[in-house]
């Protein structure tokens, strides 16, 4: 797996101390043949793996292949495993599924093809994936897959949908892990984005969330995400400065 070149965690650094321990974080080897896909997508493949499994596995990580033909090699490895273990659930005659008999790891499964299809571009199908997790999740109050399908809606121009449904994630987020946490701060994001590309009617109150994780983002400095706050930073600035330039564009066009 290329140790030797060091780990990544979640926003990239790889000095996050205390940090290790939040449930996102998962050292992801930082070699020739991770470099270059996100970080949640890899996280989320290493993760439906038994350690075991992934030594095994470790020669198929072939540093020279070229961004698509890792992709792709990836969600085959994913729907492999995926038959393999429907098909050792089947053997044992009591009719029960992978979902049946180890619910954790089929969730696992699932979310890695998901992230895989959607960096293949294959947004539907990754739609389709979220939205079976979502109705299939075992607590009713799990809005984790929300998150993601609520960030291919917005990808995908529906604006309206996106917005209904991160309110409810966001306001989730919040109550689990705290509005200064990056989850919460991601989908007030996506939130602010959905409601300004909905129009000039929208935008007052897109600001007013941008207003809001402003403040937030300030204040992370003293709290227990403090490693997180220059990338939440300069990810808000970012997003500001592309609803201007929308903005402008817009502009220039009406002239």
């Amino acid at each position: 797996m290329g140790d030797q070149y060091g780990v990544r965690y979640y926003r990239g650094q790889k000095d996050i101390g205390e940090a290790r321990r939040f449930s996102w974080e998962y050292p992801v080897p930082d070699n020739d043949f991770w470099h270059d896909l996100p970080y949640s997508l890899s996280r989320n493949f290493l993760q439906s793996f038994s350690s075991e499994k992934l030594k095994r596995l470790s020669d198929c990580f072939d540093d020279g292949l070229c961004r698509l033909s890792k992709l792709e090699l990836l969600a085959e490895l994913l729907h492999k495993e995926l038959k393999e273990q429907e098909d050792a659930a089947a053997s044992n005659d009591s009719g029960q599924t992978f979902y049946d008999v180890e619910y954790t790891r089929w969730r696992a499964v699932c979310l890695a093809i998901a992230s895989v299809q959607s960096e293949l571009g294959q947004r539907a199908v990754a739609e389709d994936t979220l939205r079976k997790l979502h109705e299939k999740r075992r607590d009713p109050a799990d809005l984790s897959h929300l998150h993601s399908l609520a960030g291919l809606l917005l990808a995908g121009g529906a604006y309206s949908e996106t917005e209904k449904m991160v309110t409810d994630v966001q306001a989730w987020l919040d109550g689990c892990l705290g509005r200064d946490s990056p989850q919460a701060l991601s989908a007030r994001r996506v939130l602010a984005e959905a409601m300004w590309k909905q129009g000039l009617s929208r935008r007052n109150e897109a600001w007013n969330v941008l207003l809001e994780m402003r403040v937030i983002t300030n204040e992370m400095g003293t709290g227990q995400y403090a490693v997180y706050q220059d990338e939440e930073k300069e990810m808000m600035d970012k997003l500001i400065l592309s609803l201007l330039q929308d903005q402008q564009q817009e502009e220039s066009t009406v002239e």
